[in-house]
């Protein structure tokens, strides 16, 4: 986990520099917090350069001297007393590719809090600073409220959402231009700028270049939405969700730097260095310090002068105040013109971004802790509507109970289907619904019997045994009959440049193992690169609770997964072009229950086309209880017509029923259902009239169980 805060208060970045390829992964040890092996950042050194320049020197230093001299004609005007409040309209842009990256609202929104609660001094660890310091944490008098309007007025949730692999920063810079773009160009709610005159535009991303975090402080900004917004971690965004309390104060210091703090220790990323004591942060009551990268309350390394180490803009562990100083710097580059702050809070601007504290009810949405589940499971449905509706209603087809009142009911599907689900939100008179339907899939609670899958009977996907995820209109799992490893059939992924890093799913239905005394996987696959720098992915994975949880058995990259050498063109296996993956029966052991399921998990690198055949999910299967049936046989196994089974008894079974079942569960024939006799006991059935296939041949005493297999050619 990189927990690295990369600051750009003393940045000074001119947008040139930026448009450069800059290395910010060498890592210096000593730039770490103890006891983890990242830099906090890097940037000292290309600012180390910067410098050299004394066009930029002059420039920069230029901007920050008239701040400094705004915010001391600032310090006795009313503006700057106490009670004076500046709400901020703020806005939280993900950037996700699928991933944990893809973090909730509720995250969201926890780190609005957060952030709301250090700002105001609400933090209750603020009475317990150390008593040097103690009477000095001060009231920003900030409150950042989500924007309930889109730059052309469109109503949204104060969050959007961008899909992209650039939530991975490029390598060997920042990326953050690039990542930037990709929200402007592709978000779900508003495609263009947003003007940071008017947000505050919070970035979260996968990896931003090595860093926790990372802004620019406004004299020093590179211009654009990329130089004048904040870019964070998705694990370092509040506390709970993929985050934790330890990261969730990154976003306070962040903003610090946003409205022009500097580090305690000066105009430097690298704390612990000596130097520091010689250097200024720019307010007054924060001593010069060195920088601690632990919670280490004694550091005095400055002439004796104990450190302000509990302060945000520090790197410790143990941060939790702003100084008085520090206020009023604050306030001095909210009413500034240098960087636009000042615009942020005004009340036309308000109004413009919906942060005037009176947003419309203007859409209804829900989500589902999960879309498909067994039947008998239950679903906690979450409101995300917005905004902050006053009365709910919901309808949800063929749930228990079909209908609630309450904000995020939870519900059980009790009966195998597809089903829709309906909301409708109610605030000051007025009301809008969603209904969604096909919304919630519930699989059988005993599935299908162990299978052996050619997609030789698959029209199409999904079907009623196979499920798709993440797929797009150009980018899915679908069947195809230009080539099979045996039959005609099998399924793909079209796969081209265009999708990299996009993932896409196939699911299994429920599949009963609970009669196996072990089971094993394998399939056939078919794959090409396009070029020797791909490496997309194939992972197999497994549940064995309907997929509430699922286990990696198998990930194929590389030169494992190529099955052919690299085609420019559209790849088509030829017969020998086809490998075998297996998941040995040790793995699965703990997965032989009613509740087994497996996907397949292809995420692109722009390489070819990837095909898959014949998945065979196997193992012998024993009684289920205690065994009441000695020499048991079917035969002939495979058939084209008749077959017989035979087995004997030690005494008479009184309520005996065998039965015949289809792959997918579906009950096709009763052979008997009865009284059995001691001795021998022979049943002909006549399989000339079914498709081929897998068929299982289901005998019950009681609910002791055997399971036999039988293959019709």
């Amino acid at each position: 986990m990189l927990k690295t805060i990369l600051t750009g208060a003393t940045l000074l970045i001119t947008a040139s520099f930026f448009s450069q390829n800059h290395n910010h992964n060498h890592f210096d040890a000593a730039n770490a917090r103890d006891g983890e092996q990242v830099e906090y950042c890097a940037t000292h050194k290309k600012l180390a350069e910067l410098m050299k320049d004394p066009a930029f020197v002059a420039k920069s230093t230029a901007l920050q001297n008239q701040l400094d001299a705004e915010e001391l004609a600032l310090q006795s005007q009313a503006t700057n007393k106490a009670g004076t409040i500046y709400k901020v309209p703020i806005v939280f842009h993900v950037l996700h590719n699928g991933g944990a990256e893809k973090i909730s609202r509720a995250q969201i929104l926890d780190a609005l809090r957060i952030l709301n609660r250090d700002f105001r001094r609400q933090n209750a660890d603020a009475n317990n600073v150390a008593s040097a310091f103690q009477g000095m944490p001060a009231d920003i008098e900030f409150e950042f409220v989500l924007a309930t309007l889109a730059p052309n007025g469109q109503c949204f949730s104060g969050i959007t959402y961008t899909q992209s692999p650039l939530t991975d920063a490029p390598s060997g810079n920042f990326g953050g231009y690039d990542q930037a773009n990709a929200v402007m160009n592709g978000n779900d709610v508003y495609q263009g700028t947003w003007n940071w005159s008017q947000y505050l535009n919070i970035f979260i991303c996968k990896t931003i270049g090595g860093a926790a975090g990372y802004t620019f402080n406004p004299p020093s900004s590179p211009g654009g939405v990329y130089g004048n917004s904040i870019f964070v971690l998705s694990n370092y965004v509040g506390s709970i969700g993929t985050s934790s309390p330890f990261t969730s104060r990154t976003l306070t210091h962040e903003v610090g730097h946003w409205f022009n703090l500097s580090h305690t220790w000066g105009d430097n990323n690298n704390p612990g260095n000596a130097s520091s004591c010689g250097i200024d942060d720019h307010v007054s009551d924060t001593p010069n310090t060195i920088g601690v990268t632990s919670c280490n309350l004694s550091e005095a390394s400055c002439n004796n002068t104990l450190a302000n180490v509990e302060n945000y803009m520090d790197y410790s562990y143990c941060s939790k105040m702003f100084t008085l100083g520090q206020r009023s710097r604050m306030r001095a580059s909210i009413q500034s013109s240098i960087g636009g702050r000042n615009n942020l809070w005004k009340t036309a601007n308000l109004n413009a971004t919906g942060a005037n504290g009176n947003p419309p009810l203007c859409k209804s949405d829900f989500s589902a802790s999960q879309r498909i589940v067994c039947a008998g499971e239950q679903v906690d449905f979450s409101d995300m509507s917005y905004h902050s509706p006053s009365s709910w209603n919901w309808s949800f087809s063929g749930g228990t109970p079909a209908t609630s009142s309450v904000q995020n009911p939870s519900i059980t599907y009790n009966t195998p289907g597809t089903y829709t689900v309906s909301l409708t939100v109610t605030k000051n008179g007025s009301n809008v619904s969603e209904s969604k339907t096909q919304y919630i899939k519930v699989l059988p609670q005993t599935g299908i019997a162990p299978i052996q899958e050619g997609f030789e009977y698959t029209t199409t996907l999904p079907s009623n045994k196979w499920f798709i995820n993440d797929s797009q209109s150009d980018f899915s799992w679908e069947t195809t009959n230009t080539t099979a490893y045996e039959g005609t059939k099998c399924v793909m992924v079209n796969n081209n440049t265009n999708h990299i890093g996009d993932k896409v799913t196939l699911e299994s239905t429920t599949i009963t193992l609970d009669l196996n005394i072990s089971a094993s996987i394998s399939f056939k696959y078919a794959f090409a690169k396009r070029n020797n720098g791909n490496n997309d992915k194939l992972k197999v994975m497994v549940s064995k609770n309907c997929g509430l949880t699922w286990s990696t058995k198998k990930q194929l990259s590389g030169s494992t997964f190529t099955t052919a050498p690299n085609t420019s063109g559209e790849f088509v296996p030829t017969s020998s072009q086809w490998k075998t993956a297996t998941i040995n029966t040790n793995s699965l052991n703990s997965y032989l229950n009613s509740k087994f399921r497996i996907k397949f998990v292809f995420e692109s690198d722009g390489g070819n086309n990837l095909y898959i055949d014949n998945v065979n999910i196997d193992g012998p299967v024993t009684i289920k209880e205690n065994k009441f049936l000695d020499n048991l046989n079917l035969y002939p196994n495979p058939t084209e017509g008749l077959t017989t089974l035979s087995f004997e008894t030690n005494e008479v079974l009184n309520n005996i029923s065998i039965d015949l079942y289809d792959v997918i569960g579906k009950k096709i024939k009763t052979i008997h259902n009865g009284q059995l006799s001691t001795g021998n006991n022979t049943f002909t059935i006549n399989t000339s009239a079914y498709e081929k296939g897998i068929y299982f041949i289901k005998i019950n005493n009681n609910g002791n169980n055997i399971l036999k297999k039988l293959i019709v050619k």
